[in-house]
Order: structure tokens, then sequence, then C-alpha cells
């Protein structure tokens, strides 16, 4: 079991009082962002439709073993994940496909420890390096909006490791609202591209755009898997669903359904950006032999100042 430690700071000194339902907020916001950062890990979404799988449920079956006085200092015993759950933590198998966002943990990590990592991605101010959707950034948030009343604080800790322990405050809450706001809904998408790379134990595969970037998907329950062996190294329309993070890239797409490409389906070659990150309109430089600047000024005839002079006068 992985040791850590949270605690609200502030509060009174001398006794532990804390208000029962803001205990249970903090033990919950910890479980909520533990179990949303595992399954971001494993899976590149943190939260999809259906029952937990029983690997998220052994990741996270946290226990409380101490409450201190003064602040309320809570130490808490995290699975290891690769000891709970070795097929999705114990190998490389998740790093495949997605890549930078899943830097491997060490033998002794734990679901807190994933969320504590995206928790320092958040508190370092770049969106870009933010590894996480919506609601893995809410559970951050519901961890931020956590001390009130006389307390001022929280402090998630690895008792191992003092480096690894992040600090959150009510400063911390409209930098976490504008990620969230920042990151894309997601939204329906129709995507042709090359069929890259299809992972041998997993519902998951890459798909390239015509740039050379490559884009994670993940099978949805109406795919037949068996389909893909016949469409590797093709060009595929898919179609489902595009999910963003903060920075605007695509995290990842959930795929409805898949064929080969068409003609006719190049019309959708273009990488699907959230319409909110879409200029509304393309400039091109302009100089005095195009735009406005080519007409503005000029007469469109060729009649010379003293004909046109003449010519207005005979109107009057």
């Amino acid at each position: 079991m992985k040791q850590h430690r949270l605690v609200l700071q502030g509060g009174s000194a001398d006794r532990l009082r804390i208000p029962i339902e803001l205990l249970r907020d903090m033990l919950g916001a910890v479980q909520d962002g533990a179990r949303h950062a595992a399954r971001f890990y494993v899976e590149g979404l943190s939260s999809q439709a259906g029952p937990r799988p029983r690997w998220l449920e052994a990741c996270t079956a946290h226990m409380v073993n101490g409450l201190t006085t003064g602040s309320a200092v809570l130490d808490l015993e995290a699975p290891l994940l690769q000891d709970v759950a070795p097929e999705q933590f114990g190998g490389q198998q998740q790093q495949d496909l997605f890549g930078e966002a899943n830097e491997p943990i060490g033998p002794c990590g734990s679901a807190i420890d994933l969320f504590v990592r995206v928790l320092h991605q958040v508190k370092a101010g770049n969106a870009a390096a933010v590894h996480a959707d919506r609601a893995l950034l809410e559970s951050c948030l519901r961890l931020a909006r956590l001390p009130r009343g006389d307390f001022n604080g929280v402090v998630l800790c690895d008792l191992e490791d003092d480096r690894q322990s992040v600090e959150l405050s009510p400063a911390d809450v409209p930098r976490l609202e504008a990620l969230i706001q920042d990151t894309p809904l997601p939204q329906a998408v129709r995507f042709t591209c090359l069929l890259d790379t299809i992972s041998g134990s997993r519902q998951t595969m890459l798909l390239r755009a015509e740039s050379g970037e490559t884009i994670p998907a993940r099978l949805g329950p109406s795919v037949d898997p068996e389909q893909l062996r016949t469409l590797w190294n093709e060009r595929v329309l898919v179609t489902g669903t595009a999910h963003y993070r903060p920075s605007g890239s695509i995290q990842q797409i959930a795929v409805d359904s898949l064929h080969r490409a068409e003609p006719r389906d190049e019309l959708f070659a273009h990488i699907p950006f959230p319409p909110s990150r879409q200029p509304v309109f393309r400039s091109l430089p302009h100089d005095q032999h195009s735009g406005v600047a080519s007409f503005v000024g000029t007469w469109p005839g060729d009649e010379s100042d003293a004909e046109l002079i003449e010519a207005l006068q005979a109107i009057r």
C-alpha cells in the first residue's frame, strides 16, 4: 500500500473540529479525482457511460488510517496500481497509443499519484501541458473549492517523497474554471484518415492525418474489431465523437463506425478541430495589386480628367 496524507489547512490549533459535510466532501474529492485520473491514464477518457470496471474499483480502494488534530490531517492508504491491476499498469500497453499523455508510473505508484500529477500540471499554468479532459478537471476544481470557513487550503502529500506534494487554495479556483471553460465540449465528427496502428490487446488504434499527426481512437461497442484487420494501412472514414484537451487538441475519438474511404470522403480529410478554435476567416496578404487597394482611388475608365469633368458638367 502507498501512504498519502490529506491536509485541510487552518482550523482550530488545539483540537480537531470539522463539519461532517466538509470531511465527506474532502474524501469524496480525492476518491473522485483518483478514479478519473486512473481511468484517463488507461483509457484516454476519465469518464464513460456504463458501470466502472473492476480494475478501477480495485485501484481506488483507499483507506483512512489516521486522523490528527490541528489542521484536519488524514493519513490514507492507496493500493499499488501494478499490484491490483497488472493488466492495465504492469506493462507498456497503455503507453503505446496515448504516448506523452501517459508518462510511466513507478512500481510504487497509486491512483492518487496520477491525480497529483494532473494537479501539478494545472498549477504550472501551461494549458498545452495539461493532460486531462473536462471531467478530470472538474475533479481538480472540486478539491480546490473545498477550503471554507476556518480552513484556507488543502494539501495532498506523498509521505515517501515530499516533492510530490501539491497544495490548492481558493486562489487556484479561477485558473481551473478558466481551463474547464477553454476545454472544448465533445463533438460529433467525420474524419478521413489512414488506419495507422491497431492494438492487439485493446480496443484502441491510431489514426494518421494527411499532415502526419497521429490521433488516438477507441472502438465503440458497435464496431467489429475483426473488421480492422482488412482495413489496416488503408484510408478510412471514421465517424464518432471527438474529445478534446484544454489546449484544443484531440485527446481521443470514440469511434461509432468506420469503413474504407471513397473519393468523395476526402472532403473530411482535415483534422476535426472544435468550432471555437477555428478562425472565422483566413486573412491573405495584400499589396497595391490585390484586395481593396487594387481598385480604391482608381477610376475604372480610360477617360482623361478633362473629359471626365466635361461629362460631369453635361449631366448637370
